[in-house]
């Protein structure tokens, strides 16, 4: 019912749409764009993913309300250390993997404010080689034009998801623990990014828009320098 009433004000198509998991464990991980990107993510998987959202949305009245009733895991997007997954967190992704769970991840931690990928955070490749779970990467084309982090409100459009095959992380445990995670996490953002189509100059934000990632030192480190090869590229 979500996904039908989602299509009617943004069309949308699923390709690999097999990919998606039947059962967990298993870690869902996928760009971030706009507010609609869980939204999707919830209504198109056959099995509901528990989501680990920031917490400050977590204390919103709706949205927070929201996230709550799908018992989404809080964690700390903007500290200090720059980890967005601490340990409490971590344990309770963790379980719920452990039992057979599915887990949906957005790696940047937040939505990008021009289109381009913000930096990959390692907890959802950390979690993956810890119990040996199947990542599946996604990458959403067109949200960032429908609600981009400029407008307060979406618009109407179409919107597609492209589902890869699983990525199996077992490749990478030969390696140290942290830069397993971080060769893993570059992976995935890499195949993500390889079938992701930026934003044409129409939807980029206007001249007079200040990004907010730009006001706070913390946030700031979540600009990606080393920006991945895209699809439009």
């Amino acid at each position: 019912m979500l996904s039908a009433f989602l299509g009617l004000f943004w069309p949308y198509r699923i390709i690999g749409r097999e990919h998606l998991p039947q059962q967990g464990p298993a870690i869902l991980v996928a760009n971030h764009a706009s507010f609609l990107d869980p939204v999707f993510l919830y209504a198109i998987a056959p099995t509901k993913p528990r989501f680990i959202v920031w917490e400050a949305h977590y204390r919103l009245p709706v949205l927070g309300w929201l996230y709550r009733a799908l018992n989404a895991i809080p964690a700390d997007i903007w500290s200090a250390t720059n980890t967005p997954i601490r340990p409490h967190a971590y344990r309770e992704a963790l379980g719920h993997l452990q039992a057979g769970g599915i887990l949906a991840v957005f790696p940047e931690g937040g939505r990008t404010p021009d289109g381009r990928f913000l930096k990959w955070r390692v907890g959802a490749a950390r979690l993956a080689l810890s119990i040996q779970a199947p990542i599946i990467p996604i990458t959403f084309n067109g949200f960032y034009r429908i609600w981009p982090m400029y407008r307060a409100l979406p618009r109407r459009g179409q919107v597609e998801i492209v589902v890869h095959p699983p990525v199996d992380p077992s490749p990478w445990r030969s390696l140290p623990r942290r830069q397993a995670a971080h060769h893993l996490t570059r992976h995935l953002r890499d195949l993500v990014a390889a079938a992701y189509r930026l934003p044409g100059p129409a939807d980029l934000p206007p001249p007079t828009w200040e990004n907010p990632l730009l006001a706070d030192p913390i946030s700031r480190q979540a600009l990606e320098p080393d920006q991945p090869r895209y699809a439009t590229e």
